[in-house]
């Protein structure tokens, strides 16, 4: 049967990596991995090992991890309530809270008081530019920013924001930042962390090496030296620490030289396949005269759009058994994985 393979040393090669390159730039980092990415035991409990803590936007989240007993938690998202934050408050030493909507204004409020000693507030806001996400948060140009902010009981010490994924650019990031300065300073804020949220590109999108790596860390620094910075990265961090091992389970020729194949997997295992970022390895068990043997991959399911590759060139004709990794579905595959057809795969590690 198909089974997803955790890399548990890869995630904290990229845990140090994403590290790394903001300390490089003498700032106070700190990584709240985002949950909702990857939830599997394997790859929350690699989170732990690696010195970082988790970021979560449900009581189902909170769940996961509370028996890892993490010491921090960021919490965002819709789905916020006073019984949920004084449980979290209950369990960890300090809880980032980041406003997104008029409701979590009065959540904050009624936090019982001998927690809030354990509660930091952000206010999570947005650039109010073509692409970029603006369901959460409130546009940091807003009037109203400041009226809402004296409404809290407490102080608010932080800034959050998430670019959309995929839409990566570092002038949207120079841009915000700047007003972001502007705000807090003309509020007179004194702010104790930015969260910079995730939308990170994977660590293997070496297209965006320089941005990630490179000019982001120092961006933040020059605007906000020895600021506390979160990162909620999730897909930079899992993206690549993740396979799914399936096998051959019937072929047919189709043409001279050409297969087609099914595999014990489908798509709807692997919700995030329609952006086309993994690959494929096909691992032939029969020994024979090499040739040059081009097949189809699909999905044990019904559906005609259950294809994982139109062409892949393999050595010899195939056969069932043969095995066939699909590689870097770490991001958000498993945590959309669907019972269909056959059950969603267990999750192993290379170990």
């Amino acid at each position: 049967m198909a089974k997803f393979i955790v890399d548990k040393n890869k995630i904290k090669e990229n845990v140090a990596k994403l590290k790394g390159a903001f300390k490089n730039k003498d700032l106070s980092f700190q990584l709240f991995y985002s949950v909702k990415t990857n939830y599997s035991k394997p790859v929350l409990e690699t989170i732990k090992e690696s010195d970082s803590e988790y970021e979560i936007l449900s009581d189902f989240e909170w769940q996961l991890v509370k028996d890892l007993k993490p010491k921090e938690i960021v919490l965002n998202g819709p789905a916020k309530n006073v019984q949920l934050v004084n449980e979290i408050l209950e369990n960890v030493e300090v809880l980032y809270f980041n406003i997104d909507n008029d409701t979590d204004f009065k959540i904050v409020n009624d936090i019982k008081f001998d927690w809030r000693k354990k509660l930091k507030i952000g206010l999570r806001v947005y650039l109010n530019a073509e692409g970029v996400w603006n369901r959460f948060g409130y546009d940091i140009s807003s009037q109203d920013l400041s009226g809402k902010i004296q409404k809290l009981d407490q102080p608010l010490v932080g800034i959050h924001f998430h670019f959309s994924t995929n839409n990566f650019k570092i002038s949207n990031y120079e841009l915000l930042l700047k007003k972001i300065k502007e705000f807090v300073d003309k509020a007179k804020i004194k702010l104790e962390y930015l969260d910079i949220g995730g939308g990170l590109p994977a660590a293997n999108e070496f297209i965006y090496k320089q941005e990630i790596y490179e000019k982001l860390p120092s961006l933040i620094s020059s605007i906000f030296p020895g600021l506390k910075i979160i990162s909620e990265a999730g897909r930079n961090i899992v993206a690549d620490a993740m396979d799914l091992e399936a096998e051959v389970i019937s072929q047919k020729r189709i043409g001279y030289n050409k297969f087609q194949v099914n595999i014990d997997t489908n798509i709807m295992h692997i919700l995030c396949a329609y952006e086309k970022k993994f690959w494929l390895e096909y691992k032939s068990n029969k020994k024979s005269k090499k040739e040059s043997i081009e097949s189809e991959i699909y999905g044990n399911s019904c559906m005609q759009i259950d294809k994982f590759a139109d062409s892949v060139l393999i050595a010899q004709e195939p056969v069932v058994g043969d095995k066939v990794i699909i590689h870097n579905i770490g991001a958000y595959s498993y945590s959309q994985a669907a019972n269909f057809i056959t059950p969603v795969p267990e999750v192993k590690t290379n170990e």
